[in-house]
């Protein structure tokens, strides 16, 4: 199979022969109709010297010449003259050969307009073509016809012509032959960064996802598409990273409860227990078994989501009622660490009529959203510490809900922040209770469900002093 080197720079050929070829062709014509107009220019300016001659020998008031026109004429010496008469007979004759005579047809000189110039191209018996031309004039005194003939040899012409052939013959294969040579040159400057690309690729797919192809000098189409080759290997290293390290840390987590649920089981199993150990094992095993179908749970969902399998059942939701609904679900959780857990509900807006309404409604799945709100504030009352408070706020601004989830914990350092909604991050030692529990999977999913909506959300926060998450959706418009 041709490389793509070879079928540009044939396709290249191609473009280049047809160009030639239709220059080469245009070059002919454009020559050959030039010599043949100067040649018949210069005839036709013969026959009217001649016609004038012979007016003037019979008597006739000479007319004025045009000396100026003479001299941009090509001066010719015409092969035969003849002076025909009405009857077809040929009265005056020259020619530069004994041999030569063009054939004299009445029947066709006398269908001429008397005073006009015909021009014809006639081979002779020896072979010879002859540019001829005819006139049609009128003797001195009116009452007949004669014909002026001038014959001029194409010889010449023909020379040119084949000189001009030769020139071609030999200047387009040369010219073919450069540009081939310049076509693959240019070709292969052209898909080297091309190949460069390729052995990158062929790195890649054997494991090293360090290699890169070097920057481009210039930012022209393979600059482009180098920088988005570098810019989409990085981007799947990271997944790649992202991937490792999520495996290592889901076998970390499910390794840990069946450590323990084994561990429990084979020293209850060593010797005879009475049912009260019996029923701490099982209950430590159950919750161990409850931890582990929720991270099971939420391994999936977030699998499902990435390969894009989990649908959204939006419908218009009252936002405001939801979270009042949330506050009370989860407030029992909140005072057994003894924390304080309030709601601030928006301020009512009024409408056309002059009623207030405290309707916040965007387009949304209503249990996506209890999620999101169970898991930031589920979040807010683990890593606050008891007395502290945790505050749920909803507001609009410029047709935008905005939710926003403040707790007085000891907050999250400056180095953790962008990652905290990575999957299976947790805050640093120095901050995090360590009687909180957890997979790291929460913050995760409530950043897959803001963005499925097309919200946003952003954390700020200061150590020692607490953590705000903001969250925005926009409004349903009907």
């Amino acid at each position: 199979m041709l490389s793509l080197r070879v079928k540009l720079t044939l396709y290249y050929l191609a473009i280049l022969s047809a160009v030639l070829l239709l220059f080469g062709v245009a070059i002919y014509a454009y020559l050959s109709h030039s010599l043949l107009m100067t040649i018949d220019e210069s005839l036709a300016y013969q026959v009217e010297r001649i016609e004038r001659s012979i007016s003037f020998s019979m008597g006739a008031e000479p007319a004025e010449q045009g000396g100026e026109v003479q001299e941009e004429l090509l001066p010719l010496s015409p092969h035969i003259t003849q002076i025909i008469d009405d009857g077809g007979r040929v009265t005056d004759e020259m020619a530069v050969s004994a041999n030569d005579h063009l054939p004299v047809r009445i029947e066709v000189l006398s269908q001429l307009a008397v005073g006009k110039t015909v021009f014809d191209t006639v081979k002779l018996s020896n072979g010879e073509s002859l540019r001829v031309a005819t006139r049609r004039t009128k003797d001195h005194e009116g009452s007949g016809t004669y014909f002026i003939r001038l014959g001029q040899s194409l010889q010449a012409l023909s020379g040119a012509r084949r000189q001009l052939l030769l020139v071609l013959g030999v200047a387009i294969p040369i010219a073919l032959l450069l540009g081939s040579f310049g076509g693959l040159l240019l070709a292969h400057q052209a898909l080297a960064p091309v190949d460069r690309i390729t052995s990158a690729a062929e790195q890649i797919a054997k494991g090293d996802l360090t290699e890169r192809v070097p920057a481009p000098a210039k930012m022209d189409e393979i600059g482009r598409l180098a920088a988005t080759f570098n810019h989409m290997i990085s981007r799947l290293q990271a997944a790649f990273e992202r991937q490792k390290q999520f495996t290592s840390d889901a076998s970390h987590e499910l390794r840990t409860p069946l450590a323990v649920m084994r561990g429990d089981i084979e020293i209850t199993l060593r010797r005879e227990r009475t049912a009260e150990e019996y029923q701490r094992v099982l209950s430590s095993s159950l919750e161990e078994i409850v931890r582990l179908s929720r991270l099971i749970e939420d391994l999936l969902m977030l699998a499902r989501a990435d390969a894009g399998r989990v649908e959204l059942r939006c419908e218009p939701l009252d936002l405001q009622a939801l979270c009042q609904q949330m506050v009370e679900y989860i407030a029992p959780l909140a005072e057994q660490r003894e924390q304080t857990l309030v709601y601030n509900a928006p301020e009512p807006a009024k409408t056309d009529d002059g009623e207030e309404d405290d309707l916040v409604i965007i387009n949304a799945d209503v249990q996506r959203i209890k999620q999101l709100l169970l898991n930031l504030l589920d979040n807010a009352i683990k890593y606050t510490e008891p007395q502290g408070s945790i505050a749920l706020g909803l507001k609009v601004e410029a047709q935008t809900a905005v939710l926003t989830v403040t707790d007085t914990g000891r907050g999250i350092p400056a180095e953790d922040l962008p990652h905290i909604f990575e999957r299976f991050f947790r805050r640093s030692a120095k901050t995090a209770d360590r009687s909180a529990s957890g997979f790291g999977l929460g913050l995760s999913i409530v950043k897959w469900i803001v963005d499925a909506h097309g919200g946003s959300i952003t954390a700020q926060s200061e150590v020692g002093k607490g953590t705000t998450f903001t969250v925005r959706f926009p409004l349903f418009t009907a």
